[in-house]
């Protein structure tokens, strides 16, 4: 990366978190992941939720723990429709969500991540199918306690794995794609299509 681009975003906190949120989260800025997160402290917060108050991109705060915020991205409509796949509904239900109700099954899923945070519960892996994750790799995940995986990338992966090397692969070229529209001055609301 240029040294002039590199100052910049040293120096410009605004330009800095769209950086760090483009790296972490471009495949959802793109339209090719429906949701995911990100760490951000309140004036974080406040730049993004400005920056993306005109795009189909939505936030919610998953728990907040030493001030900082943990962010669910996500595209509502396209969220919604995978949480209503019946594989989907049916996993959910294990954990006490409601088949149908998107806000309450978000609700939900933020008062079991903050019992996590605020060590009262155990880590609720079922996350993962708020972020898209296929069904059979959290079920691996848990059966195999993390191990034993064919690939790992951006979660770990435990069937289709050519599938979702693809979809991966996706992913990478989301980012690249953003991170270069960044590069030549596009703004966070621009990027995110």
């Amino acid at each position: 990366m240029p040294v002039d681009i590199v100052k910049r975003l040293a120096s410009n906190e605004d330009d800095s978190v769209e950086l760090r949120l483009i790296i972490q989260n471009a495949a959802v800025l793109k339209g090719k992941r429906i949701s995911g997160m990100l760490f951000l402290n309140d004036k974080e917060l406040a730049i993004i939720s400005e920056k993306l108050r005109k795009t189909s991109i939505s936030l919610m705060i998953l728990c907040t723990c030493k001030k900082r915020h943990l962010v669910l991205i996500y595209r509502a409509k396209e969220l919604e429709e995978y949480l209503k796949r019946s594989e989907v509904s049916d996993y959910l239900r294990e954990f006490g969500y409601r088949r149908d109700d998107f806000i309450s099954n978000l609700i939900r899923l933020h008062q079991r991540m903050n019992g996590f945070y605020n060590k009262i519960k155990e880590f609720p892996h079922e996350v993962g199918v708020f972020l898209g994750y296929p069904i059979c790799d959290i079920k691996g995940f848990l059966e195999n306690k993390g191990e034993r995986y064919l690939h790992s990338g951006y979660w770990k992966i435990y069937g289709n794995l050519e599938e979702t090397r693809e979809k991966f692969l996706s992913y990478d070229e989301a980012r690249e794609i953003a991170i270069d529209e960044f590069l030549a001055g596009n703004r966070l609301e621009n990027i995110a299509c």
